[in-house]
């Protein structure tokens, strides 16, 4: 813990210790329900109590923190309503963007895409599930990039934080991830023969999907 929470460098430190505490909450290293002792974070980071609270303050704010009335701060539960609210969102938002990216992506874009999916297979294979998820990431910004749509990519950035706790969630049940694997495939599939309509399908179903797989499997407030 203590490596991976060390502060270094001249940034604002308070800003640092956000993007730290941030980091390890959304990628689920400190874990829900986990409690949050400004005392003890201070020490592993090597900074005072200041700013530990101001970070803490706005993650509270981006609702990834919670403080209960007795000051106790612990790391937010993801809620059974939130998580199939912003999932179905972000299929919403995927499906109209990979509509838009079929009709636009160039060969050379789709090789790209083609790599993506090569090295998903690979950690998937390992099941190295951080390194899939990267990868994941990289395959859908691909398309947001293609499309081009500004305002979808700005709503798609502010449900990132929720997004990543989610993939990870649902990726983490057993055989989860060689199933998402296929459906990166169709929507690869899709867009490389410029079919806008199944692109938009098949990128609401991979969200529909993770929304099953996660009620099934795993336990949610």
């Amino acid at each position: 813990m203590k490596d991976i929470l060390k502060i270094e460098g001249y940034e604002l430190l308070s800003q640092k210790v956000y993007q730290v505490l941030k980091k390890e909450i959304v990628r689920g290293i400190l874990e829900p329900g986990s409690r949050l002792s400004e005392n003890k974070l201070a020490k592993e980071m090597h900074v005072s109590r200041t700013p530990i609270r101001e970070a803490i303050r706005k993650l509270t704010a981006e609702g990834l923190v919670k403080t209960s009335p007795n000051k106790r701060m612990t790391v937010s539960k993801v809620s059974l309503v939130d998580m199939k609210e912003v999932l179905l969102v972000r299929g919403a938002l995927e499906g109209l963007a990979a509509s838009i990216a079929a009709k636009r992506i160039s060969s050379q874009e789709i090789d790209k895409l083609e790599k993506i999916v090569t090295q998903m297979s690979l950690y998937a294979t390992k099941k190295h599930l951080s390194s899939y998820c990267e990868v994941d990431d990289k395959f859908h910004d691909l398309i947001l990039d293609v499309c081009g749509n500004k305002w979808i990519i700005k709503v798609r950035e502010n449900l990132s934080n929720f997004i990543y706790r989610y993939r990870v969630m649902s990726l983490s049940v057993p055989e989860r991830i060689k199933c998402s694997l296929e459906e990166h495939r169709a929507i690869m599939e899709s867009l490389k023969k410029h079919d806008s309509e199944e692109a938009n399908k098949l990128s609401q179903i991979h969200m529909e999907n993770t929304i099953i797989n996660i009620l099934k499997n795993v336990e949610l407030e």
